[in-house]
């Protein structure tokens, strides 16, 4: 596909299994960021099978860059590793909805399948949900979300808390 040429028709539709099997990758990687320091968030970026391409962390913490959210740096990762730009063949998967600023560059990124674990933090700034973002997308964009939901919020305020402690 040439760049600039963006497919928004491609829908992938995991089985509950293989949903829950991905959350729980991120899951993990997010209490390893978490150890190291961070907020407890993960990315994985997959292709149609559901085979794990990128998968990256929040660093927002541990580096000097405030916009290292997991799904920043698994974009830049992208670029980096894959040499490309368009990602519409790829879903992207979290342990919590993506906050707005992900949300939007994950959607300009061609990513129109989503699916992640626990829903948007209510103390979120600015308080804009992933849906809220979506909704202003002019194409169709296939959300997936409250995968383990309540596993994954458990765990971000269970390590968020240790995190402070730190």
């Amino acid at each position: 596909m040439e760049p600039g040429n963006i497919c928004y028709d491609t829908h992938m539709d995991f089985s509950k299994e293989k949903q829950e099997e991905l959350v729980r990758r991120a899951m993990e990687l997010a209490a390893q960021t978490a150890a190291a320091g961070n907020r407890p968030f993960a990315a994985l970026l997959v292709d149609a099978d559901g085979a794990v391409i990128l998968e990256d962390v929040n660093t927002v913490t541990t580096g000097t860059n405030v916009a290292a959210h997991a799904e920043i740096n698994l974009l830049f990762q992208a670029a980096q590793k894959l040499h490309i730009r368009d990602l519409s063949s790829y879903a992207l998967v979290s342990n919590a909805a993506s906050c707005p600023m992900c949300a939007t560059a994950l959607i300009k990124a061609g990513v129109t399948n989503f699916y992640y674990g626990a829903p948007n933090e209510a103390t979120m700034v600015p308080s804009i949900t992933m849906e809220e973002v979506i909704a202003k997308t002019p194409h169709p964009v296939n959300v997936h979300g409250n995968v383990l939901a309540n596993e994954c919020s458990g765990q971000i305020k269970q390590l968020s808390g240790l995190r402070q402690a730190l």
